[in-house]
């Protein structure tokens, strides 16, 4: 049977999911240079896997010296796959140096563009690989991808063709069931609406970081879809049959944090359970002799999987190694499997953005987008000091209110997020200062700031006015004009008139209209209130008339 993926690939597959969505939102030089890591882990997991592939192929010619007849056909089976698999990855690896060399125009032609990724000055480029890779205009069949595709489709039929070989799948076709090769290259990837080709699917706008490691990972599905194959040859043979007592169904994420518009994806396959011969499983690198962990043995539960768990004491990117010790079912003798993957510790993190400004105003709603990486907006719950929060419109926008009383104070936002244990983790606070809204300007006759107008614009429009500035973020805040004061010149002499309410009473305009072209009438002492709910006086306006 074929062996399912060791967890370090899938979690370095995780991390190549997530850094692809990272760079699409063009963050940091440093989303660029952990491509450069992931691809070394690639890298040296497909190193791993050909070491693997190339130990099983050692004991066909084992097998092959006991019993040649009946190993003969399985062991020749074996090393066309291998044949197939080398010229597949020799391909795949040509293509990336080419592009590296087309697009990075080094002095030098790179021999393996992988192990000099690190080098490369044009990793963020998109434009110059998408279009040798998917060609000019709309179709895709042009561009070098699509001889990918047909390559790699027509390295999977040679695999899928060796069954029809009765000496070694009396099955026929229908042993195919039985091994799972993957590297399926249909035409559309993503069907519907947003439906997708298999050539932009993997390398549609993507800069050459990215396409890099999507080479190195196809290369991994050719080492795997390699491994697949020589692991089913072997068992047929005989000599390696582990006797299973039964299966479960795993569900393997590519990743739990997926983002709107992309696909949740993930590998679901059934994993052995041995009770006749109970594996042993070791955490520690037994390659280094100060490892703390080494030797540390897991206890396999009920279910016949081992359960291992241990607390974090500091951030940073993390590795844990072990052995799975499984003994041979003809000597005896244990088999060693090791395994590896990678995590990374941060601190726990939330994001609370005001949609308008950086601080919080009184008096009115001030909305806010939350978000936490990794958490759904399901399971975030806000609350706050120093004013309230609740939700506007779809899920992660919120309003915030603050009082007059918390002006020149700070308030802050805390998150409470739902764990999957169904336990809730508090995220840090986030402080908010909070201000008064900015003064409104003064109008009079519709006009504002000192300006001339006539006796009869005032006469058109007899008020007193308070507006918020164009500029101003928050459309719609409104300010009343409780009282004024007109100082209107007469025969040389200024009247003071004070008005309650916001509209120009009749005295004062009959008194308006006794006044002299050329002379001014002032505006003062122009009390407003505001959403606030607190009064305040705003600078007036200076009026010449004409």
């Amino acid at each position: 049977m074929s062996l399912p993926k060791e967890p370090r690939q899938k979690m370095i597959n995780i991390m190549y999911l997530v850094l692809t969505a990272l760079l699409a939102l063009n963050v940091s030089k440093q989303i660029v240079h952990a491509f450069v890591v992931v691809n070394t882990g690639l890298q040296k997991t497909n190193e791993n896997t050909s070491t693997q592939n190339n130990a099983i192929l050692t004991k066909f010619d084992e097998a092959w010296k006991k019993d040649a007849k009946a190993t003969a056909p399985y062991r020749d089976a074996a090393q066309l796959v291998t044949k197939k698999a080398d010229e597949m990855v020799n391909y795949i690896q040509n293509m990336k140096s080419d592009l590296v060399a087309a697009v990075d125009k080094p002095k030098w032609k790179l021999d393996k563009a992988d192990t000099m990724v690190e080098y490369i000055d044009a990793k963020e480029d998109f434009t110059t690989p998408t279009g040798i890779l998917l060609g000019e205009g709309d179709d895709v069949s042009k561009g070098k991808a699509h001889e990918l595709k047909l390559k790699l489709a027509e390295y999977r039929k040679s695999l899928v063709t060796l069954f029809s070989n009765k000496s070694i799948c009396p099955g026929g076709y229908s042993d195919t069931l039985k091994v799972k090769l993957g590297l399926l290259t249909p035409s559309i990837v993503v069907p519907g609406e947003g439906k997708q080709t298999w050539e932009y699917y993997y390398f549609g706008e993507a800069p050459l970081v990215s396409d890099i490691v999507t080479f190195t990972e196809l290369q991994a599905d050719v080492r795997n879809a390699q491994a697949a194959m020589l692991n089913y040859f072997y068992s047929e043979i005989g000599a390696s049959d582990v006797k299973v007592s039964s299966f479960i169904g795993k569900i393997l994420p590519a990743s739990t944090y997926v983002l709107v518009g992309d696909s949740f994806r993930a590998d679901i396959f059934p994993t052995a359970i041995m009770k006749t011969l109970p594996p042993r499983i070791e955490i520690g690198d037994s390659n280094k002799a100060d490892d703390p962990k080494q030797g540390t043995q897991v206890a396999i539960g009920p279910d016949g999987i081992g359960h291992y768990s241990f607390k974090t004491d500091h951030e940073g990117p993390g590795r844990i190694y072990g052995l799975i010790r499984i003994p041979d079912p003809v000597t005896g003798a244990p088999v060693a499997y090791p395994f590896s993957t990678n995590y990374i510790v941060a601190k726990p993190a939330v994001t609370v953005s005001p949609t308008e400004m950086n601080v919080f105003y009184a008096g009115i709603p001030n909305p806010v987008d939350i978000s936490a990486a990794g958490f759904s907006n399901d399971q975030l719950h806000p609350s706050m000091s120093g004013g309230s929060i609740s939700p506007s419109g779809p899920k992660g926008h919120f309003n915030v209110n603050c009082s007059a009383d918390a002006i020149g104070k700070d308030a802050s936002i805390i998150v409470s997020a739902t764990m999957p244990d169904g336990s809730h983790k508090s995220l840090p606070a986030q402080k908010f200062h909070v201000k008064r809204i900015p003064d409104p300007t003064c109008f009079a006759g519709g006009k504002s700031g000192d300006v001339s107008m006539s006796k009869l614009q005032i006469q058109a429009v007899p008020k007193v006015e308070a507006k918020m500035p164009a500029d101003f973020n928050f459309q719609g805040v409104q300010f009343n004009v409780i009282s004024f004061t007109m100082s209107i010149g007469v025969n040389g002499v200024f009247v003071d008139k004070t008005i309650n309410g916001n509209r120009i009473t009749p005295d004062v305009l009959s008194l308006i209209n006794q006044a002299p072209k050329g002379g001014y009438i002032i505006v003062k002492n122009v009390q407003v209130k505001g959403p606030d709910g607190r009064g305040r006086t705003i600078q007036g306006m200076a009026i010449r008339l004409n």
